[in-house]
């Protein structure tokens, strides 16, 4: 019998055009399939919350074949959770860490994570105490699947909250992460437990990788410092002087800076309350372009939660780092510098919407 491979040479398939073409093709088939049937795990496209909803965390959960690791803020959202709970009945292997002072806050949170969680075989810790908040909003799936953005995995948020997520597959970023949940889980605990004295951070080499309270002052620094011409920042929280000042800094070199933040922190003390005022109004004194939120808000008029960014129409950054006092210098907190055109132009486009049609001017109060 002739070889498969002969009889294609003899028969001169192999250097025909019409067969490089079908190779290609057939090549292409898996990928064209799974764009079709979980487009949202594409690397490079944006969910916006609230109107894009539960679609990529539900694509995520459902793609995990071995194992899923999650740290972040708050995991109460009872339809997340159900998929969770379906992964965990599959068989995959589900570990969670939440933050610490949310969890002891929230009864829907510890009862859903009782029911659709650790009631299912699923593995939870509580962040260690010496952050004052725990909030990366990261996703692992498997080896090779990131998930992260803005988003706590709440009701609220996908009700009336502004917050970015999307998938990334960036090998090196998915390493750093893997180290940096698997030495966050070796010195959280479960409810109940003593955690341990410290918790120290994975070594971090990628540039684009932000994780506080490690590096996310000098990456986020250098970020604003990198402007040009323009740039957009959302951010729920104020009261970080260092990096207001790069705000300021930006205007005085003649960068058009524009914000987005909430005039009303929900669930802030009064001197939250306060220093977001302060804030607020010592940037739009400085030249930048305020606009605020609230206090009514819905799926139209949404509360801007978001931490992001862009800088000339060319670099984001997208993460759960906020300009509060504590996010860049005591909290767990990971976020992304991004140079993917569909990331840029999808928060570049969502900032101009968001600033046109939903947001007011801040105009100082005269004292």
């Amino acid at each position: 019998m002739i070889p498969v491979r002969t009889r294609l040479w003899k028969t001169g398939l192999l250097e025909s055009r019409w067969f490089s073409i079908c190779l290609f093709l057939l090549l292409q088939c898996p990928m064209c399939i799974w764009a079709e049937s979980l487009p949202n795990l594409l690397p490079g496209t944006l969910t916006i919350l609230p109107q894009d909803g539960r679609q990529l965390y539900f694509e995520a959960i459902d793609a995990a074949k071995s194992e899923i690791r999650i740290e972040i803020c708050v995991l109460e959202d009872p339809q997340i959770l159900a998929h969770v709970q379906a992964a965990l009945g599959r068989g995959v292997r589900v570990r969670a860490i939440v933050d610490r002072g949310k969890y002891l806050a929230l009864a829907p949170e510890r009862e859903n994570l009782a029911q659709y969680l650790t009631g299912a075989g699923g593995q939870l810790h509580l962040s260690n105490p010496m952050f004052p908040r725990s909030f990366p909003k990261i996703i692992l799936v498997d080896a090779d699947l990131l998930v992260y953005g803005s988003a706590c995995l709440d009701e609220t948020t996908f009700l009336q909250y502004r917050d970015f997520a999307t998938a990334n597959t960036d090998p090196e970023i998915l390493a750093e992460l893997h180290r940096l949940f698997e030495n966050d889980w070796t010195y959280s605990a479960a409810a109940g437990e003593e955690p341990a004295a410290f918790n120290p951070t994975s070594p971090i080499s990628g540039r684009d990788l932000l994780i506080s309270p490690v590096n996310g002052a000098e990456r986020l620094v250098r970020f604003y410092q990198s402007a040009k011409r323009t740039l957009d920042v959302y951010t729920e929280l104020l009261g970080n002087l260092t990096l207001e000042s790069e705000l300021a800094a930006a205007v005085k070199r003649g960068v058009r800076v524009r914000l987005i933040a909430p005039v009303e922190v929900n669930g802030g003390t009064p001197d939250v309350q306060q220093l977001q005022i302060d804030s607020l109004t010592a940037l739009a004194t400085a030249g930048v372009d305020v606009h605020v939120s609230g206090p009514d808000e819905s799926a139209q008029l949404p509360y801007m939660h978001a931490r992001a960014a862009v800088i000339d129409g060319t670099i984001a950054y997208l993460g759960s780092i906020s300009l509060s006092p504590d996010s860049i210098t005591f909290n767990r907190e990971m976020g992304i510098i991004s140079r993917q055109p569909s990331i840029v132009g999808g928060l570049e486009a969502q900032f101009r919407s968001d600033y046109q049609m939903r947001t007011k001017v801040w105009i100082p109060t005269i004292r």
